[in-house]
């Protein structure tokens, strides 16, 4: 950790050693690039502006020797212009202080696992294989195209995914998103400033912006079974009506609603790779890490192929099979349950 706040390093250090994690910090990068064990370092939290040579120009060193993807940035200076920079320069993840634990756990835990020299948001989309590649977050999705999106609110969301949203808009293909029906009228202004025409493509049918009760709710309680058919509904429904692609975004703060069948979330999330893979329709499911707590984060990411962590897209290390997370999850009910579950 290189940052020039003495308590930000200590209260940092705290919550990554609880994770497991080795920390070292250093309170300049000229500490940090005179230190002689920097070849045992897996990821680096980096500061944007401290004295003497700052966060940037440390980052661009680092990316210079092809260590750029495990470099995350956690600055209090915060905006698209420093992040389009930061991004660009090869950085794993910017994250703006205060930092949520969740987002800060993923984003290590990504870029420990990621290879030293790895472009930002690689996917497999070599020419020839799979669907054509979709921009999204710094990158393309290739073949997998379930992903994870962990942001900090509407703001970043927007940030996030606006171009994915209206670049599928402007090539004619649907739009399908599920959001908080508290929050439906401000997701739409975000899309008209965007630069969405939000009137005529609702009109049209090309953009569906429906509440929870119309999806993942309906009945006031999750039906797992019931959401998996209508996702495959939604795609085939979007090829029938000839669209090219449907994207769908899914806000999925309903699981923390007090509903019935919430507790079924990463069974659904597991189960959802059976379906979506057969489809080349790319599916963004959007998690605020201002309402999750790490361990649902932790686990939910388990269950993606793709994550964006800091707003850069990227392969998950850590995504696992559905017959192995699906059987896990057994494990754990019967755990619970005790040894007289049924089974």
């Amino acid at each position: 950790m290189v940052d020039d706040d003495p308590s930000l390093r200590r209260s940092l250090t705290r919550l990554l050693t609880s994770a497991g994690c080795e920390v070292e910090t250093f309170a300049s990068a000229e500490a940090f690039l005179a230190a002689s064990q920097r070849a045992r370092v897996g990821c680096v939290l980096l500061d944007l502006h401290m004295p003497g040579m700052g966060g940037f120009d440390l980052l661009r060193r680092l990316a210079w020797t092809g260590w750029g993807r495990r470099v995350i940035i956690v600055t209090a200076h915060g905006g698209d212009e420093p992040r389009r920079r930061c991004l660009q320069a090869g950085a794993a993840a910017f994250l703006e202080k205060p930092v949520s634990s969740a987002a800060l756990l993923a984003a290590v835990s990504s870029a420990l696992a990621a290879p030293v020299g790895e472009p930002p948001g690689s996917t497999d989309s070599t020419p020839g294989r799979g669907p054509r590649p979709v921009e999204l977050a710094c990158g393309h999705l290739g073949i997998h195209r379930h992903v994870c999106a962990f942001v900090n609110g509407a703001d970043e969301e927007h940030r996030v995914l606006r171009s994915f949203v209206k670049d599928g808009i402007d090539a004619g293909e649907k739009g399908f998103h599920v959001v908080d029906p508290e929050r439906r009228d401000d997701h739409l202004r975000r899309l008209r400033e965007a630069g969405v025409d939000v009137e005529r493509t609702l009109a049209s049918g090309q953009l569906e912006v429906v509440p929870w009760q119309e999806a993942h709710l309906r009945g006031d309680r999750f039906e797992m079974d019931a959401m998996l058919e209508q996702v495959e509904e939604i795609l085939q429904g979007g090829a029938a009506a000839g669209y090219p692609l449907t994207r769908i975004v899914a806000h999925m703060e309903w699981a923390l609603l007090d509903v019935a069948g919430v507790d079924d979330l990463l069974e659904y999330e597991a189960r959802a790779n059976y379906v979506l893979p057969k489809y080349d329709d790319p599916a963004i499911c959007v998690y605020d890490l201002s309402r999750f707590n790490a361990g649902v984060a932790i686990d939910v990411m388990r269950a993606h192929p793709m994550v964006i962590v800091g707003g850069v897209l990227q392969e998950n290390p850590f995504y696992v099979p559905p017959e192995q997370l699906l059987l896990e999850i057994r494990e754990r009910r019967s755990a619970r349950n005790g040894p007289h579950s049924a089974n």
